[in-house]
């Protein structure tokens, strides 16, 4: 009895063994009569017959491109093969047929070293030291020159360069030329050349800014004592990016005389008699500017130093009776 029970489990198990390796070939022979889709970013573009066919369509249409575009140019958008039903509307295309409506589904994209701004892709360049070469370039054109640092400047978006596909038009051939597209962006900046009697007050007016706006413009610059041929920034342009950087600035400011009034009795009353001038002091304020491309958006001071005390003005001031009580 255990024996026949053995059997038949055994019988089962090859019987269902059976019907699963058949399932699995029918599946398979199911599969390999499929014709073989094109997809552009997943989705199917054109059907062939075969594998192999598939791969020669894609062949042809990178060469087309490459033809057109230059030998380092790929598809911009992923491009795969693989099994997949006819469509009802869809019919099976020779390698040619299949190539020219491939081309009218992808972009032309060369694979250069991207600089990517908080994950946008803005330009390329044909190496690393390219690329990092730029962005130094462009720390150094949107911080101020004549202040001190006191810390590498850095960019406010994330900034990041790695090897990838971009468009054609995207790629600059030297680091130059990328900072300058970097730097003036959609919009550049707009400078003024001092002429001869021009003031910083009249430059302000003519650009529609106050004064204060224009220092904040050029923090670097000593608006009192600008000379024929100094360039003035008038206008901030539009960056791609946006550098910030953190300067040292010593000014020297004027400390306010106090006023002191001694009154004295034997003085004719309303009688004012200045006993000692008074004299301002001088401090020193060391401070800590911050700069987004060039312009000054806050600063605080970290140390102050009283170089000279001020000295007070003494008034004597008559306590006696006028004049005309007398």
């Amino acid at each position: 009895m255990m024996r026949h029970a053995t059997v038949s489990w055994v019988e089962r198990a090859i019987y269902w063994l059976l019907i699963a390796v058949l399932t699995i070939l029918l599946l398979w022979q199911w599969r390999t009569n499929l014709p073989t889709a094109i997809f552009v970013n997943g989705e199917p573009v054109a059907w062939l017959a075969s594998e192999c066919l598939a791969q020669a369509a894609v062949r042809l249409a990178l060469a087309q491109l490459q033809r057109k575009h230059g030998r380092d140019v790929t598809f911009a958008e992923t491009v795969v093969t693989g099994k997949l039903p006819l469509r009802p509307t869809a019919q099976i295309l020779a390698p040619a047929e299949a190539a020219e409506l491939l081309l009218r589904r992808v972009r032309p994209a060369r694979v250069a070293w991207v600089i990517f701004v908080d994950g946008r892709p803005t330009l390329a360049l044909p190496s690393k030291r390219d690329a990092e070469q730029a962005l130094e370039l462009v720390k150094a054109a949107l911080t101020p020159r004549n202040l001190p640092l006191l810390r590498p400047p850095r960019f406010r978006e994330r900034v990041t360069v790695r090897r990838s596909p971009i468009a054609p038009d995207l790629v600059v051939p030297d680091p130059e030329k990328a900072a300058r597209r970097l730097v003036q962006g959609s919009e550049p900046p707009v400078y003024h050349t001092v002429r001869a009697g021009e003031f910083a007050s009249h430059i302000a007016r003519r650009y529609g800014v106050t004064l204060e706006e224009l220092h904040r413009l050029n923090p670097d610059r000593d608006l009192n004592r600008i000379r024929i041929g100094d360039q003035l920034l008038v206008k901030v342009g539009k960056p791609l990016v946006t550098v910030i950087s953190v300067h040292q600035q010593v000014t020297h400011e004027p400390i306010p005389y106090e006023v002191k009034r001694q009154l004295v009795p034997h003085l004719t009353g309303g009688t004012i008699v200045t006993k000692q001038r008074g004299r301002e002091g001088l401090r020193e304020v060391v401070w800590e500017v911050v700069c987004e491309n060039g312009r000054e958006v806050r600063r605080q001071p970290v140390k102050t130093r009283t170089l000279r005390d001020p000295v007070p003005e003494i008034l004597l001031v008559g306590g006696g009776l006028p004049r005309s009580a007398r």
